[in-house]
């Protein structure tokens, strides 16, 4: 998990921190985390245990943000169940807010939100509570003190600071002090590139963006309109791999390649009315916004294409591409570098997922896109990431699968 302006990113997807899809991971975690914690009830009364409450708020917000769980119950040692609330809970978001702030040195936006979800057949009533980042060092501006079997407890003093340590909301040691104020300069240098004060900070910037040089035609046919599987029995008979998956676009009646059609033997060539054949520069389908789109759309066809053609497999709903293994243990790639010498990866291992209760493959993966930075520049953009397999070749994904590649 990472915090971003307005929101939080979570398995690479950008959403808000207490939107269905965020929820849904949370729920799937059966133990606190430096990010998290699980309550049964919260109170915040007068005479209330809400400083606890305040020190946990107080230790997340200084580790950079987390939520708080309301309705499970510890079945056993870090090990929680969701039950759902009791039917007298009740928590109003802005008196949690103004009760907190009142203990605060710097006041910080609390979301609270409440939800239902069916528990062995029942619908209860759950609450979550986020808590983001600070902004500089938050800290109590008085003593943090309830009474509980009529004796006194201090749970902090004025100006204590608290961090999250695995599980438990303590006073940072001093490395751990260190830890938090460099959180806080790298939030505020963000703020400021953001709010457009000038970069004052000399740096060298390394890029996963590469110069690519396009083709310099296009070429057009009337589509003769066959089915995608047809499409795919014409292209296999021709001898293209992948042949399900096709370098072209339908568009406005036409299919649009890069694919030479006047070339008799083009595979392509078999899909379009032949006498409708056209060849344009690419420049002049540059200069229209339509074509413009349907030119980048091409350039992503090919890129993908040809990693296929390499043995790499694509996971669409993700736009990922990987190495698949065949059952075993792991797969390694080797290459000659550009210093001349062998180097090698490991592209694919096997592992046991604690979440699944199973044995799955993690392998490395990358999303690729086109990116236009002039009229008639383009840059692909590579972004490292991972794919999880049950059998070394078909990606699977869900919020289980998303907790083990952010682990």
């Amino acid at each position: 998990m990472r915090e971003v302006l307005g929101g939080v990113v979570i398995n690479e997807i950008e959403a808000e921190p207490l939107s269905d899809y965020v929820i849904e991971f949370l729920m799937a975690q059966k133990k606190e985390s430096a990010y998290l914690d699980f309550k049964y009830t919260i109170h915040i009364g007068k005479n209330s245990n809400f400083p606890e409450i305040a020190k946990d708020i107080f230790a997340f917000s200084n580790s950079g943000g987390g939520w708080l769980l309301v309705g499970w119950k510890e079945e056993k040692k870090n090990q929680y169940i969701p039950m759902g609330l009791p039917d007298d809970y009740e928590v109003d978001q802005a008196t949690l807010q103004e009760k907190f702030n009142s203990y605060a040195n710097v006041p910080i936006q609390i979301e609270y939100r409440e939800f239902t979800r069916i528990i062995n057949g029942e619908r209860r009533r759950f609450a979550a509570i986020y808590i983001p980042p600070s902004y500089k060092i938050l800290q109590p501006i008085k003593d943090g003190v309830y009474k509980k079997r009529d004796k006194e407890r201090v749970v902090f003093r004025k100006g204590d600071i608290f961090c999250r340590r695995g599980t438990q909301s303590i006073p940072p040691s001093d490395r751990e002090l260190e830890i938090i104020k460099k959180r806080l300069e790298k939030e505020n240098y963000r703020i400021s590139i953001l709010s457009g004060e000038p970069d004052e900070v000399e740096e060298n910037i390394y890029s996963n963006l590469f110069h690519v040089k396009i083709p310099e035609f296009i070429y057009t046919g009337i589509d003769l309109g066959f089915s995608d599987e047809h499409v795919k029995d014409l292209l296999k008979r021709k001898h293209v791999f992948p042949y399900f998956f096709f370098k072209f676009k339908r568009w406005n009646k036409k299919m649009v390649t890069f694919e030479n059609l006047f070339e008799e033997n083009n595979p392509y060539r078999q899909l379009v009315d032949t006498n409708t054949i056209k060849k344009e520069p690419v420049k002049l389908w540059l200069n229209d916004p339509d074509k413009n789109r349907v030119v980048v759309e091409l350039l992503n066809k090919e890129f993908i294409f040809y990693a296929m053609s390499r043995g790499m497999f694509y996971f669409k709903e993700k736009n990922r591409l990987y190495y698949p293994t065949t059952q075993q243990e792991k797969r390694i790639k080797k290459w000659k570098s550009r210093y001349g010498k062998p180097a090698e990866r490991m592209v694919a291992t096997k592992m046991y997922a604690e979440q699944l209760k199973r044995h799955i493959y993690v392998h490395t993966a990358f999303s690729s896109k086109f990116l236009q930075i002039e009229e008639r520049k383009f840059l692909l953009r590579i972004l490292p990431t991972f794919v999880i397999t049950e059998d070394g070749k078909h990606a699977i994904t869900g919020p289980k699968e998303g907790t083990i590649i952010t682990r």
